[in-house]
């Protein structure tokens, strides 16, 4: 009989995956406010204004640094 151990990678991707999966990572809505940060820091790194933002999104500035100090101190 042949013994396998799973790989340092593997096991850490699955911890990562089920901890996601608790924090809601599924969600819907977790998805969509997590795909407008991550458009709203690709617009603003590109020099487009707030305006523009807000526009394009629908979201305001407040809202996005809410959302984005929630995700940094809170997680998912």
């Amino acid at each position: 009989m042949q013994l396998t151990t799973v790989g340092k990678d593997l096991w850490r991707g699955a911890k990562e995956a089920q901890t996601l999966a608790e924090a809601g990572a599924g969600d819907p809505d977790v998805q969509e406010r997590l795909r407008k940060i991550k458009l709203v820091k690709a617009l603003r790194e590109s020099k487009r204004s707030w305006d523009e933002v807000q526009e394009l999104l629908g979201i305001s500035r407040a809202t996005y640094y809410r959302w984005e100090r929630a995700l940094r101190e809170k997680g998912l």
